[in-house]
């Protein structure tokens, strides 16, 4: 029988789509999960001065992508989330929407220890192939002993152990022939989004089909957006199916955070913003 473990999760902002910290008792390993739009509320955060390993997250041209990096210590102390915001302000990287890092609770990675563990990751999310991989050179390994490489691969097991455990199937592949689930409410999930201008909510419906993810005429579209969006986003949003806010017909995209984004006007995703009537995420009604 496998032995039970116990992940110890840490809602840093009180939900369960803000930022979040994951340990497990007796292991040094931490990760952090933190949406792009929180990035800016990290300043006082421990642990992301350390050294470590992040997975940017997100989508282009509608596929899944990621990318993997490295992050060493800055001289002002704040090595990760200094390079986090690097990439905050670069428009090469401007597809992720959250961060995944993994670091120590003790700081005990080093230079080796992260080109390492970079080198790993970015060969098993290769490899299983879920997401397509954003870097451009393959990381070098390396020179380490056997015993060091020992303790690396524990460090790896614990971020595939908690990255599957919150969601995150990144280093798992897909099942070739899976069992589509039972889906609630005819497939038909909801999007609403609180807009402070307009003093109310928006509200929107999405369908699934056997292409895609269908925004359903009548939704609400949001009047604002921002830079982030895509120009092709932009148009569809500007163009005669949508007409004082609402959309007038059935528009299909091929992903759901796309058709999230196209409603809301800015990055989202899709898997938790579209819900069922009882506050069922999409993501739980997706096969693995």
């Amino acid at each position: 029988m496998a032995k039970s473990t116990a992940i110890n999760l840490l809602l840093l902002d009180g939900t369960a789509n803000g930022r979040i910290k994951c340990t497990i008792n007796s292991r040094t390993g931490v990760i952090f999960r933190i949406p792009r739009k929180d990035l800016a509320n990290c300043k006082k955060l421990d642990g992301l001065e350390n050294d470590g390993v992040y997975f940017l997250l997100g989508e282009e041209n509608e596929q899944p992508t990621i990318y993997i990096g490295q992050a060493g210590s800055r001289k002002n102390g704040r090595g990760i989330l200094n390079r986090l915001n690097e990439h905050e302000r670069n428009a090469d990287k401007n597809f992720w929407t959250e961060a995944i890092i993994l670091t120590t609770s003790n700081n005990s990675f080093g230079a080796t220890e992260i080109s390492w563990l970079e080198h790993k990751f970015c060969n098993m999310a290769i490899k299983a192939g879920r997401y397509s991989v954003k870097n451009g050179n393959d990381p070098s390994p390396g020179n380490i002993t056997e015993e060091k490489e020992s303790d690396l691969e524990d460090h790896a097991e614990f971020a595939q152990l908690v990255l599957s455990a919150i969601g995150y199937k990144i280093f798992e592949p897909p099942q070739k022939n899976p069992t589509p689930p039972v889906v609630e409410d005819d497939g038909i999930f909801f999007l609403s989004r609180k807009i402070k201008s307009l003093g109310r909510t928006l509200d929107a419906k999405m369908k699934r089909t056997a292409t895609g993810f269908k925004v359903l005429a009548g939704s609400e579209i949001s009047p604002h957006e921002t830079e982030r969006l895509s120009a092709p986003l932009k148009k569809l949003r500007r163009s005669e199916k949508v007409v004082n806010g609402r959309l007038i017909e059935d528009i299909e995209f091929n992903s759901a955070s796309t058709a999230a984004e196209f409603v809301v006007g800015n990055n989202a995703n899709g898997l938790l913003e579209w819900r069922t009537q009882n506050g069922v995420p999409l993501k739980n009604f997706l096969s693995e």
